[in-house]
């Protein structure tokens, strides 16, 4: 029996391709394969990837409706301006895992 974890995935709604230029989380699972449709909960923007075992890719996975069916909506409670990794509060959590 495996253990499933779950680990956060930022993703950024690229202005050049019509999205809104906002951060947000998604939590995904390492037993999460496939191809999705990661959907920007500010502005609804599609973004196809291919994930496997909780990852995502380096692929860009290519707009088909009929393939790309599973959907997940990111977080809407973590939109942000700038990159996690910028971040104060995540600065500070960094500081005292150490």
């Amino acid at each position: 029996m495996s253990l499933v974890v779950r680990r956060k995935e930022e993703f950024w709604c690229d202005t050049s391709g019509q999205g809104c230029g906002k951060y947000f989380l998604t939590y995904l699972r390492n037993n999460t394969n496939g191809a999705f449709t990661i959907k920007c909960p500010a502005c609804g923007h599609d973004h196809y990837r291919k994930i496997i075992n909780g990852l995502v890719t380096s692929d860009r996975a290519r707009e088909d409706r009929d393939v790309y069916n599973k959907i997940i909506i990111g977080l809407k409670a973590t939109l942000r301006d700038t990159p996690q990794h910028n971040s104060p509060e995540f600065r500070r959590s960094l500081m005292k895992r150490l």
